[in-house]
Protein backbone atom coordinates (compact mmCIF):
# COMPACT_ATOMS: atom_id res chain seq x y z
CA UNK A 1 0.00 0.00 0.00
CA UNK A 2 1.30 3.44 -0.94
CA UNK A 3 0.66 6.05 1.74
CA UNK A 4 0.20 9.63 0.54
CA UNK A 5 2.14 12.24 2.54
CA UNK A 6 0.31 14.89 4.52
CA UNK A 7 -0.84 18.14 2.86
CA UNK A 8 1.87 20.72 2.52
CA UNK A 9 4.68 18.18 2.12
CA UNK A 10 6.25 17.21 -1.17
CA UNK A 11 4.44 14.76 -3.40
CA UNK A 12 6.50 11.88 -1.95
CA UNK A 13 4.48 8.88 -0.88
CA UNK A 14 5.12 6.51 1.97
CA UNK A 15 4.93 2.76 1.86
CA UNK A 16 4.04 -0.19 4.05
CA UNK A 17 5.60 -3.60 3.38
CA UNK A 18 6.45 -6.89 5.07
CA UNK A 19 10.06 -7.92 5.72
CA UNK A 20 10.86 -11.60 6.22
CA UNK A 21 13.88 -13.84 5.75
CA UNK A 22 15.42 -17.26 6.35
CA UNK A 23 12.46 -19.38 5.34
CA UNK A 24 15.00 -22.20 4.68
CA UNK A 25 12.37 -24.32 3.00
CA UNK A 26 13.31 -27.99 2.86
CA UNK A 27 15.21 -27.81 6.17
CA UNK A 28 15.74 -31.14 7.94
CA UNK A 29 16.03 -31.24 11.73
CA UNK A 30 17.73 -34.48 12.73
CA UNK A 31 16.25 -34.44 16.21
CA UNK A 32 12.79 -34.95 14.70
CA UNK A 33 11.35 -38.31 13.75
CA UNK A 34 9.93 -38.82 10.22
CA UNK A 35 6.36 -37.88 11.11
CA UNK A 36 7.34 -34.76 13.07
CA UNK A 37 9.83 -33.76 10.37
CA UNK A 38 7.08 -33.88 7.75
CA UNK A 39 4.89 -31.60 9.88
CA UNK A 40 7.78 -29.25 10.58
CA UNK A 41 8.67 -29.00 6.90
CA UNK A 42 5.08 -28.24 5.97
CA UNK A 43 4.83 -25.63 8.74
CA UNK A 44 7.68 -23.67 7.13
CA UNK A 45 5.76 -23.63 3.84
CA UNK A 46 2.50 -22.81 5.60
CA UNK A 47 4.25 -19.77 7.08
CA UNK A 48 4.26 -18.28 3.57
CA UNK A 49 0.48 -18.32 3.55
CA UNK A 50 0.37 -16.72 7.00
CA UNK A 51 2.75 -14.00 5.79
CA UNK A 52 0.51 -13.48 2.78
CA UNK A 53 -2.54 -13.20 5.03
CA UNK A 54 -0.72 -10.63 7.17
CA UNK A 55 0.26 -8.66 4.06
CA UNK A 56 -3.40 -8.55 3.11
CA UNK A 57 -4.51 -7.49 6.60
CA UNK A 58 -2.08 -4.55 6.76
CA UNK A 59 -2.49 -3.63 3.08
CA UNK A 60 1.22 -4.15 2.41
CA UNK A 61 2.48 -2.99 -0.97
CA UNK A 62 4.96 -5.87 -1.22
CA UNK A 63 6.91 -8.51 0.71
CA UNK A 64 10.71 -8.81 0.76
CA UNK A 65 12.47 -12.01 1.81
CA UNK A 66 16.08 -11.24 2.72
CA UNK A 67 17.87 -14.42 1.74
CA UNK A 68 17.89 -18.17 2.42
CA UNK A 69 14.46 -18.77 0.96
CA UNK A 70 15.51 -22.40 0.52
CA UNK A 71 17.71 -24.35 2.90
CA UNK A 72 19.92 -25.55 0.05
CA UNK A 73 20.16 -25.46 -3.71
CA UNK A 74 19.38 -29.16 -3.81
CA UNK A 75 15.88 -29.38 -2.37
CA UNK A 76 13.20 -31.91 -3.19
CA UNK A 77 10.95 -31.08 -6.12
CA UNK A 78 7.85 -31.21 -3.95
CA UNK A 79 9.30 -28.46 -1.70
CA UNK A 80 9.73 -26.16 -4.71
CA UNK A 81 6.25 -26.89 -6.03
CA UNK A 82 4.57 -26.38 -2.65
CA UNK A 83 6.52 -23.14 -2.22
CA UNK A 84 5.30 -21.83 -5.56
CA UNK A 85 1.74 -22.76 -4.68
CA UNK A 86 1.97 -20.99 -1.30
CA UNK A 87 3.44 -17.89 -2.96
CA UNK A 88 0.50 -17.83 -5.34
CA UNK A 89 -1.76 -16.91 -2.42
CA UNK A 90 0.25 -13.83 -1.38
CA UNK A 91 -1.86 -10.85 -2.51
CA UNK A 92 1.00 -8.48 -3.43
CA UNK A 93 4.41 -8.56 -5.15
CA UNK A 94 7.04 -10.72 -3.45
CA UNK A 95 10.78 -10.15 -3.88
CA UNK A 96 13.07 -13.07 -3.01
CA UNK A 97 16.80 -12.63 -2.37
CA UNK A 98 19.25 -15.54 -2.80
CA UNK A 99 21.32 -15.96 0.37
CA UNK A 100 24.25 -18.15 1.31
CA UNK A 101 22.12 -21.30 1.57
CA UNK A 102 20.61 -20.83 -1.90
CA UNK A 103 23.28 -18.74 -3.58
CA UNK A 104 23.48 -18.08 -7.32
CA UNK A 105 26.18 -20.63 -8.05
CA UNK A 106 26.03 -23.35 -10.72
CA UNK A 107 23.12 -25.68 -10.08
CA UNK A 108 21.20 -23.10 -8.07
CA UNK A 109 17.56 -23.79 -7.32
CA UNK A 110 16.73 -20.39 -8.81
CA UNK A 111 17.43 -21.57 -12.37
CA UNK A 112 15.82 -25.00 -12.02
CA UNK A 113 13.03 -25.66 -14.49
CA UNK A 114 10.73 -26.66 -11.63
CA UNK A 115 11.00 -23.21 -10.09
CA UNK A 116 11.08 -21.10 -13.24
CA UNK A 117 8.07 -22.90 -14.70
CA UNK A 118 5.86 -22.63 -11.62
CA UNK A 119 6.95 -19.38 -9.93
CA UNK A 120 3.95 -17.00 -9.91
CA UNK A 121 4.26 -13.89 -12.06
CA UNK A 122 4.04 -11.50 -9.08
CA UNK A 123 7.16 -13.06 -7.52
CA UNK A 124 10.53 -11.58 -8.51
CA UNK A 125 13.92 -13.13 -7.72
CA UNK A 126 16.52 -10.47 -6.86
CA UNK A 127 19.23 -12.18 -8.88
CA UNK A 128 21.02 -8.88 -9.53
CA UNK A 129 21.15 -5.40 -8.04
CA UNK A 130 19.01 -3.68 -10.64
CA UNK A 131 16.32 -1.63 -8.88
CA UNK A 132 12.80 -3.08 -8.84
CA UNK A 133 9.67 -0.96 -8.61
CA UNK A 134 7.09 -3.13 -6.82
CA UNK A 135 4.86 -0.09 -6.18
CA UNK A 136 4.93 3.55 -7.36
CA UNK A 137 7.40 5.74 -5.51
CA UNK A 138 9.50 2.85 -4.15
CA UNK A 139 12.54 1.03 -5.46
CA UNK A 140 13.99 -2.16 -4.00
CA UNK A 141 17.67 -2.97 -4.52
CA UNK A 142 18.90 -6.45 -3.63
CA UNK A 143 22.41 -7.76 -3.14
CA UNK A 144 22.25 -11.51 -3.79
CA UNK A 145 24.89 -14.03 -2.78
CA UNK A 146 26.69 -15.58 -5.75
CA UNK A 147 28.60 -18.16 -3.76
CA UNK A 148 27.90 -19.97 -0.52
CA UNK A 149 31.04 -18.60 1.12
CA UNK A 150 31.59 -14.90 0.49
CA UNK A 151 35.06 -13.42 0.86
CA UNK A 152 34.04 -9.77 1.04
CA UNK A 153 31.35 -7.60 2.59
CA UNK A 154 28.16 -8.56 0.68
CA UNK A 155 26.85 -4.99 1.05
CA UNK A 156 30.04 -3.11 0.27
CA UNK A 157 28.41 -1.58 -2.83
CA UNK A 158 25.86 0.25 -0.67
CA UNK A 159 28.54 2.86 0.00
CA UNK A 160 28.63 3.63 -3.74
CA UNK A 161 24.88 4.02 -4.25
CA UNK A 162 23.81 7.33 -5.71
CA UNK A 163 20.97 9.10 -3.93
CA UNK A 164 17.57 7.95 -5.22
CA UNK A 165 15.59 10.19 -7.51
CA UNK A 166 13.77 13.01 -5.77
CA UNK A 167 10.79 11.69 -3.84
CA UNK A 168 11.74 8.02 -4.27
CA UNK A 169 11.94 5.67 -1.27
CA UNK A 170 14.73 3.10 -1.51
CA UNK A 171 14.69 -0.24 0.33
CA UNK A 172 17.89 -2.32 0.25
CA UNK A 173 17.73 -6.07 0.82
CA UNK A 174 20.82 -7.91 2.05
CA UNK A 175 21.96 -11.06 3.80
CA UNK A 176 24.83 -11.75 6.17
CA UNK A 177 26.29 -11.07 9.59
CA UNK A 178 26.77 -7.49 10.76
CA UNK A 179 30.15 -6.67 12.29
CA UNK A 180 28.60 -5.17 15.43
CA UNK A 181 27.08 -8.57 16.29
CA UNK A 182 29.97 -10.77 15.19
CA UNK A 183 32.33 -12.57 17.58
CA UNK A 184 35.19 -12.16 15.08
CA UNK A 185 35.25 -8.61 13.71
CA UNK A 186 38.09 -9.51 11.34
CA UNK A 187 35.94 -11.91 9.35
CA UNK A 188 36.12 -10.55 5.75
CA UNK A 189 32.53 -11.42 4.82
CA UNK A 190 30.94 -9.30 7.55
CA UNK A 191 28.56 -6.48 6.69
CA UNK A 192 30.25 -3.28 7.84
CA UNK A 193 27.67 -1.25 9.72
CA UNK A 194 29.30 2.19 9.62
CA UNK A 195 29.10 2.72 5.80
CA UNK A 196 25.48 1.55 5.78
CA UNK A 197 24.47 3.93 8.57
CA UNK A 198 26.31 6.75 6.80
CA UNK A 199 24.36 5.98 3.61
CA UNK A 200 21.11 6.12 5.59
CA UNK A 201 22.00 9.47 7.15
CA UNK A 202 22.85 10.79 3.68
CA UNK A 203 19.49 9.64 2.32
CA UNK A 204 20.89 7.09 -0.11
CA UNK A 205 18.62 4.41 1.34
CA UNK A 206 15.71 4.49 3.75
CA UNK A 207 15.58 0.94 5.11
CA UNK A 208 17.90 -2.09 5.10
CA UNK A 209 16.09 -5.44 5.27
CA UNK A 210 18.53 -8.07 6.52
CA UNK A 211 18.50 -11.84 6.70
CA UNK A 212 20.84 -14.49 8.16
CA UNK A 213 20.24 -13.92 11.89
CA UNK A 214 17.27 -16.05 12.96
CA UNK A 215 16.21 -13.81 15.85
CA UNK A 216 14.34 -10.57 15.24
CA UNK A 217 16.96 -7.89 15.89
CA UNK A 218 17.31 -4.16 15.42
CA UNK A 219 20.82 -3.13 14.40
CA UNK A 220 22.60 0.14 14.97
CA UNK A 221 21.06 3.46 15.96
CA UNK A 222 19.06 4.57 12.92
CA UNK A 223 15.97 2.43 13.55
CA UNK A 224 16.13 1.46 9.85
CA UNK A 225 18.31 -1.66 9.91
CA UNK A 226 16.61 -4.87 11.02
CA UNK A 227 16.91 -8.62 10.89
CA UNK A 228 13.41 -10.05 10.61
CA UNK A 229 14.40 -13.46 11.95
CA UNK A 230 13.06 -16.77 10.71
CA UNK A 231 9.27 -17.29 10.57
CA UNK A 232 9.59 -20.71 12.24
CA UNK A 233 12.31 -21.52 14.80
CA UNK A 234 15.28 -23.69 13.91
CA UNK A 235 17.25 -23.92 17.19
CA UNK A 236 16.47 -23.43 20.89
CA UNK A 237 19.18 -20.73 21.13
CA UNK A 238 17.19 -18.32 18.97
CA UNK A 239 15.83 -15.52 21.13
CA UNK A 240 13.01 -14.17 18.97
CA UNK A 241 12.20 -16.49 16.09
CA UNK A 242 8.76 -16.86 14.56
CA UNK A 243 8.25 -13.21 13.61
CA UNK A 244 8.10 -10.99 10.54
CA UNK A 245 8.31 -7.21 10.39
CA UNK A 246 5.66 -4.81 9.16
CA UNK A 247 7.63 -1.77 8.01
CA UNK A 248 6.12 1.64 7.34
CA UNK A 249 8.22 4.36 5.74
CA UNK A 250 6.60 7.77 5.68
CA UNK A 251 7.22 10.09 2.76
CA UNK A 252 7.37 13.85 2.66
CA UNK A 253 9.20 15.91 5.25
CA UNK A 254 8.88 13.44 8.14
CA UNK A 255 10.65 10.46 6.55
CA UNK A 256 9.68 8.44 9.62
CA UNK A 257 10.25 4.68 9.92
CA UNK A 258 8.02 2.42 12.00
CA UNK A 259 8.81 -1.29 12.41
CA UNK A 260 6.30 -3.63 14.02
CA UNK A 261 7.37 -7.23 14.79
CA UNK A 262 4.44 -9.60 14.24
CA UNK A 263 4.30 -13.27 15.18
CA UNK A 264 3.55 -15.82 12.48
CA UNK A 265 5.35 -18.90 13.86
CA UNK A 266 3.55 -21.97 15.20
CA UNK A 267 6.45 -24.12 16.48
CA UNK A 268 8.46 -23.73 19.70
CA UNK A 269 11.97 -25.04 20.44
CA UNK A 270 12.58 -24.86 24.18
CA UNK A 271 15.48 -25.50 26.54
CA UNK A 272 14.75 -26.62 30.10
CA UNK A 273 17.16 -27.73 32.84
CA UNK A 274 15.97 -29.31 36.12
CA UNK A 275 17.66 -30.41 39.32
CA UNK A 276 16.38 -33.74 40.65
CA UNK A 277 16.68 -35.33 44.06
CA UNK A 278 13.67 -37.59 44.35
CA UNK A 279 10.02 -38.04 43.44
CA UNK A 280 8.97 -34.47 44.23
CA UNK A 281 11.34 -33.12 41.60
CA UNK A 282 10.14 -35.69 39.08
CA UNK A 283 6.56 -34.63 39.86
CA UNK A 284 7.50 -31.04 39.06
CA UNK A 285 9.15 -32.08 35.80
CA UNK A 286 6.06 -34.06 34.81
CA UNK A 287 3.89 -31.07 35.68
CA UNK A 288 6.03 -28.71 33.56
CA UNK A 289 5.84 -31.06 30.59
CA UNK A 290 2.09 -31.49 31.09
CA UNK A 291 1.57 -27.72 31.10
CA UNK A 292 3.22 -27.12 27.72
CA UNK A 293 0.68 -26.16 25.05
CA UNK A 294 0.60 -27.50 21.51
CA UNK A 295 2.98 -30.36 22.25
CA UNK A 296 2.93 -31.75 18.70
CA UNK A 297 4.69 -28.55 17.57
CA UNK A 298 7.02 -28.23 20.55
CA UNK A 299 10.58 -29.52 20.85
CA UNK A 300 12.10 -29.69 24.34
CA UNK A 301 15.86 -29.85 24.84
CA UNK A 302 15.97 -31.21 28.38
CA UNK A 303 18.79 -31.16 30.88
CA UNK A 304 18.59 -33.17 34.11
CA UNK A 305 21.12 -32.91 36.93
CA UNK A 306 21.14 -34.59 40.30
CA UNK A 307 21.01 -38.02 41.93
CA UNK A 308 18.20 -40.55 41.86
CA UNK A 309 17.59 -44.02 43.15
CA UNK A 310 17.37 -46.81 40.60
CA UNK A 311 13.60 -46.63 40.94
CA UNK A 312 13.75 -42.87 40.40
CA UNK A 313 15.86 -43.28 37.27
CA UNK A 314 13.38 -45.87 36.04
CA UNK A 315 10.58 -43.39 36.58
CA UNK A 316 12.50 -40.67 34.72
CA UNK A 317 13.09 -42.98 31.75
CA UNK A 318 9.43 -44.05 31.72
CA UNK A 319 8.35 -40.42 31.90
CA UNK A 320 10.53 -39.41 28.98
CA UNK A 321 9.46 -42.40 26.91
CA UNK A 322 5.84 -41.32 27.27
CA UNK A 323 6.43 -37.65 26.49
CA UNK A 324 8.59 -38.44 23.48
CA UNK A 325 5.44 -39.89 21.93
CA UNK A 326 3.45 -36.69 22.63
CA UNK A 327 5.90 -33.90 21.86
CA UNK A 328 7.44 -33.29 18.46
CA UNK A 329 10.68 -34.27 20.18
CA UNK A 330 12.27 -34.47 23.61
CA UNK A 331 16.06 -34.22 23.35
CA UNK A 332 18.50 -35.07 26.09
CA UNK A 333 20.79 -32.07 26.42
CA UNK A 334 24.18 -33.69 26.71
CA UNK A 335 26.13 -30.95 28.47
CA UNK A 336 23.35 -30.56 31.03
CA UNK A 337 22.62 -34.25 31.53
CA UNK A 338 24.32 -35.47 34.69
CA UNK A 339 22.21 -37.97 36.63
CA UNK A 340 23.94 -39.88 39.36
CA UNK A 341 22.39 -43.06 40.75
CA UNK A 342 22.63 -44.57 44.18
CA UNK A 343 21.66 -48.27 44.38
CA UNK A 344 18.33 -48.71 46.14
CA UNK A 345 19.07 -52.00 47.89
CA UNK A 346 15.53 -52.67 49.04
CA UNK A 347 14.01 -52.09 45.61
CA UNK A 348 16.66 -54.21 43.87
CA UNK A 349 16.44 -57.01 46.41
CA UNK A 350 12.72 -57.32 45.72
CA UNK A 351 13.10 -57.79 41.99
CA UNK A 352 11.96 -61.27 40.86
CA UNK A 353 15.21 -62.21 39.12
CA UNK A 354 17.41 -65.20 39.81
CA UNK A 355 20.39 -67.02 38.38
CA UNK A 356 22.46 -65.19 35.75
CA UNK A 357 20.08 -62.21 35.79
CA UNK A 358 20.59 -61.80 39.54
CA UNK A 359 24.36 -62.09 39.09
CA UNK A 360 24.28 -59.39 36.38
CA UNK A 361 22.17 -57.21 38.66
CA UNK A 362 24.72 -57.49 41.47
CA UNK A 363 27.59 -56.63 39.13
CA UNK A 364 25.71 -53.59 37.86
CA UNK A 365 24.88 -52.55 41.42
CA UNK A 366 28.57 -52.58 42.37
CA UNK A 367 29.58 -50.66 39.23
CA UNK A 368 26.80 -48.12 39.81
CA UNK A 369 27.96 -47.58 43.36
CA UNK A 370 31.41 -46.84 41.92
CA UNK A 371 29.95 -44.08 39.71
CA UNK A 372 29.67 -45.90 36.38
CA UNK A 373 26.93 -44.01 34.48
CA UNK A 374 26.50 -46.72 31.84
CA UNK A 375 26.08 -49.34 34.55
CA UNK A 376 23.46 -47.12 36.22
CA UNK A 377 21.48 -46.89 33.00
CA UNK A 378 21.75 -50.64 32.48
CA UNK A 379 20.63 -51.23 36.07
CA UNK A 380 17.61 -48.96 35.54
CA UNK A 381 16.75 -50.83 32.34
CA UNK A 382 16.99 -54.16 34.12
CA UNK A 383 14.81 -52.71 36.87
CA UNK A 384 12.18 -51.74 34.32
CA UNK A 385 12.30 -55.02 32.41
CA UNK A 386 11.94 -56.96 35.64
CA UNK A 387 8.81 -55.00 36.54
CA UNK A 388 10.29 -52.75 39.20
CA UNK A 389 8.06 -49.92 40.34
CA UNK A 390 8.86 -46.53 38.91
Amino acid sequence: MAITSRPGASDTVGVRFVHSSDWQLGMVRHFLGPEAQARYGQARIDAIERIGALAGEVAAAFVVVAGDVFDANQVDRHVVLRTCEALRAVPCPVLLLPGNHDSLEPGTVWTSSTLTTHLPSHVDVLSDSEPRRPTPGVEVVGFPWRTRRALTDPLAAVADLDPPADGLIRVVVGHGQVDSLAPDVDEPALIRLAPVERAIHEGRLHYLALGDRHSTTEVGTTGRIWYSGTPEPTRPEEERPGEVLVVELAGGERQACTVTPTRVGTWRLLSHVVEVDGDDDLDQLAGWLDDQPDKTRTVVRLGVRGTLSVAGLTRLETLLDAYEEVFAAVQRWGRHWDVGVFPDDAALDELPVTGPARAALEELRIATGAGDAEAANALALLHRLAGGAA
